[in-house]
């Protein structure tokens, strides 16, 4: 029995001094090492996508890059975030890398009617990694494959390409409108464009049922948190000025 006693007691030893490793890793882990790894990734993802520069592409991010900047002023998470663009019509989203490396897709874009949707689109990313989504994954990435800070060039890009969960994107998803809306766009464009999305959704044979229940609920959330927060609405939005 005492032998039983000390096996769970150094089992229990040895994961105290693991989680305290992990987490003095994490606390070890700057800023300025996130920025420099999602650099890196950023590269990368231009390599994977195939993406080149051009007058076209370069006036875009330019644009992506203004609305942005408006939308980042307000984030609590204080980066020095980049905005790039792909032009792929089928990718009807977006995605944040960490340090505050964004993309956002040639399709998504397509769908817009005004600044204050991109704002909202924009501040839904800002928030994966003002929240840290971002980073955490790369923690645990970093972690799993046992590859040192130093070594992220190791990493793949398309680690970062799916979602964080349902409650990772309703956080982001609450904390972007609020963004958004401090930083002068209206929350209903947010809702307008997810209801578009259900639209799109409800048209398509391929479309799951979870996919738009998931959309549903996402819209529902929104109206609770421009109601609950009484977020300000501005009498216009913004015409969308891509170039």
């Amino acid at each position: 029995m005492g032998g039983y006693t000390s096996h769970v007691k150094f089992r229990f030893t040895v994961a105290l001094v693991l989680f305290a490793a992990r987490a003095f890793a994490a606390a070890a882990f700057s800023d300025a090492d996130e920025v420099r790894i999602g650099h890196i990734l950023a590269e990368k993802y231009a390599r994977v996508r195939g993406l080149a520069p051009g007058p076209r592409i370069e006036s875009i991010e330019k644009y992506l890059q203004s609305v942005g900047d408006r939308v980042a002023a307000n984030a609590p998470r204080h980066l020095s975030y980049h905005f790039h663009y792909d032009p792929d019509p089928r990718f009807k989203s977006a995605v944040a890398l960490p340090g505050g490396e964004i993309f956002v897709g040639g399709g998504i874009l397509a769908l817009l009617d005004s600044e204050d949707q991109l704002a909202a689109i924009l501040g839904h990313e800002i928030e994966h990694v003002v929240l840290d989504h971002c980073k955490d994954r790369l923690l645990r990435l970093l972690r799993e494959q046992h590859i040192s800070p130093a070594e992220a060039k190791k990493l793949g890009v398309e680690n970062f390409f799916d979602g964080y969960g349902h409650d990772g994107e309703a956080a982001a998803d609450r904390e972007g409108l609020r963004l958004a809306a401090t930083s002068g766009y209206s929350p209903k464009s947010a809702v307008r464009l997810l209801e578009t999305l259900l639209l799109m959704a409800e048209r398509s044979p391929s479309a799951s049922k979870d996919s738009t229940t998931a959309l549903q609920e996402r819209i529902a959330e929104m109206r609770s948190v421009m109601d609950g927060d009484k977020l300000q609405i501005p009498s216009f939005e913004k015409p969308l000025a891509l170039p």
